[in-house]
């Protein structure tokens, strides 16, 4: 009898874990984001994250010019390449962001300036309908810098759809 009250109040504690735990992920922040510079204010590009293998990734789709502030590349019509990154590959379909992991309020992983090549510790959250990506130098989590990302939607691209993520492959870039 006193077997079967323990083994009662073990799925009962069991049970409550399970509905508590949605409580401590962080939210979803999948889909289209506008990146903004943090220095000018400005938009510089827009990125889809998804989420591949239980982690979350992030692929730029579209840049903009910073003169006159209209889509520079897309997916369809790529132009410009990251010439510090091993390859040369363009910016657009570059996976910048990657293995990203769920850590409660927010998500952490590593996030690589496309125009350096430099690498930095990635953390990311919700404030609103906006999203905070902060990135740190490694091991060093109080020196680095925020970026505000607002969601984005796909009329903004004007002709250019956003492709669905389902068939994404994240391919991590490196520095040269």
């Amino acid at each position: 009898m006193r077997s079967s009250r323990w083994i009662l109040a073990l799925a009962a504690a069991a049970f409550a874990l399970a509905l508590a735990a949605p409580a401590f992920a962080a939210d979803d922040v999948r889909g289209l984001w506008k990146i903004i510079d943090d220095k000018t204010g400005k938009p510089r590009g827009y990125v889809l994250l998804y989420q591949f293998d239980g982690k979350l990734f992030g692929r730029m789709v579209a840049t903009i010019d910073k003169e006159t502030g209209t889509i520079k590349d897309t997916l369809d019509n790529r132009k410009e390449k990251a010439e510090k990154l091993a390859g040369d590959p363009f910016y657009a379909g570059l996976d910048f962001v990657y293995r990203l992991e769920d850590r409660g309020k927010e998500w952490r992983g590593q996030i690589m300036d496309p125009e350096s090549g430099d690498e930095y510790d990635c953390r990311l959250w919700k404030e609103g309908d906006k999203l905070i990506v902060r990135g740190q130098l490694k091991g060093l989590g109080f020196l680095g810098r925020n970026q505000t990302w607002m969601r984005a939607s796909n009329t903004e691209l004007g002709g250019f759809g956003v492709p669905d993520p389902q068939g994404f492959n994240p391919v991590i870039p490196r520095k040269k």
